[in-house]
């Protein structure tokens, strides 16, 4: 919890046991997993926030572990976590990586998934919960769980600005007595969005007019769809590409247009993007100037390392990293060192490198004006590198009963 990623929090009502996400740490060598929670004995629900691997990766254990546990989420989680989920046994496999679980247990696993909508409350055995739309990507949700006369809300990732993919989280979410949150950006805040806009459409623009390729690397959930709509509102007049796991991702986001902020200009979009299929035809778009959005967004693995192979000493073509590097991948080690690294790969790039923010969680100042607006009698920092300190400044400096746990802590009785 004192970290991004492996997201997992459990509320025992005395009755039943209430799991909040259950993710692993990702690009871990290997895979980093939630602590096991044989000594709390296995949960009753899973309420799921939204399909980020983080938030969601671990869930395949439980069948593994001979658990069937029901997933409640949005719609349009369940087959985006059906996609990403087997994504990861395959590149494992890949990898030789051993996973604490097999493809028919995340089989098992989608079949348990409940889907629900915003707003409507459920009710288990002695708590109440209901979504609210966090405004994170497509389907994304705080949990608001009522029991023991107690009202918590677990905001998993959440954003409190609109973007043009999905509006921002819902401001009719009503105060809790104790907050679980997110602090990914606690220590900073975003530079200007649409700056950050202006210098990706230039760069674009800049490199097809030098005759180049503009690689834009980026998430296949949430970030590569918000692109594509910055892109368009600045207007297509050259070749656009969709390459890797984005392209099936964005057909299923498309498909559920009612968590999109406007689905109309994604359609829009969508009328001016090729899919490529194959590796003869990512030879053949190369030959010409274009842009192309491919995943992975940390330069990891899929479609972007066979551009980089050919595309890395070409002064006048550009690489784009539109999200967050985390330490020891290969986007991060390319930001630090100008040399790509990955596995058997270690290229020195020519080509024009930049890192844009387009981060879809909620920055520093929109963080504090959260916690304020909800004024919560106790605060639980996750999900953040800096959890204890962000506890601390909220402690000392604005007066909460604020605290950053640690994993497997029991740190509130309801």
């Amino acid at each position: 919890m004192m970290s991004v990623g492996s997201s997992a929090v459990m509320i025992d009502t005395g009755v039943e046991k209430i799991m909040m996400d259950y993710g692993t740490k990702i690009r871990m060598e290997p895979p980093q997993f939630p602590i096991p929670i044989k000594n709390n004995g296995k949960p009753d629900v899973v309420l799921l926030t939204h399909a980020h691997l983080d938030h969601s990766g671990g869930l395949p254990i439980f069948e593994a572990n001979g658990s069937k546990v029901p997933i409640f989420s949005l719609p349009v989680t369940k087959p985006l976590v059906e996609t990403l989920l087997y994504d990861s046994v395959k590149i494992s496999a890949e990898e030789g990586t051993k996973l604490p679980f097999k493809d028919g247990n995340v089989d098992d696993t989608i079949k348990n998934f409940v889907p629900i909508d915003f707003g409507e409350p459920h009710k288990l055995r002695k708590a109440t919960f209901t979504y609210f739309d966090a405004g994170h990507i497509p389907g994304s949700a705080m949990a608001f769980v009522e029991t023991m006369g107690k009202k918590i809300l677990y905001t998993g990732d959440f954003n409190t600005i609109d973007t043009r993919l999905v509006k921002k989280y819902d401001k009719k979410i009503p105060e809790a007595d104790v907050l679980i949150t997110e602090s990914t950006y606690a220590q900073r805040d975003h530079p200007d969005r649409e700056d950050q806009e202006k210098q990706l459409v230039q760069i674009v623009r800049e490199t097809i007019a030098n005759d180049g390729i503009a690689l834009i690397s980026g998430f296949a959930i949430g970030r590569l769809q918000e692109i594509l709509l910055v892109l368009e509102k600045h207007g297509i007049d050259y070749p656009l590409y969709m390459d890797g796991m984005a392209k099936k991702t964005t057909t299923i986001i498309n498909r559920n247009k009612n968590m999109l902020r406007d689905s109309d200009k994604l359609d829009k979009a969508l009328q001016k993007v090729t899919y490529v299929g194959n590796d003869k035809m990512r030879k053949k778009i190369i030959k010409q100037s274009c842009a192309i959005l491919t995943t992975s967004g940390m330069l990891t693995g899929g479609a972007i390392v066979f551009y980089l192979k050919r595309l890395y000493d070409d002064k006048k073509s550009s690489l784009l990293l539109t999200g967050y590097q985390l330490p020891d991948t290969p986007g991060k080690t390319l930001l630090e060192t100008g040399r790509y690294v990955s596995k058997d790969i270690n290229l020195e790039l020519k080509m024009f490198v930049k890192r844009l923010d387009f981060s879809a969680h909620v920055g520093r100042e929109g963080l504090f004006d959260f916690i304020k607006k909800q004024n919560p009698e106790k605060i639980f920092c996750i999900h953040g590198d800096n959890t204890e300190d962000f506890a601390n400044e909220l402690k000392t400096e604005k007066g909460y009963d604020a605290f950053a746990p640690v994993a497997n802590n029991r740190f509130f009785n309801v």
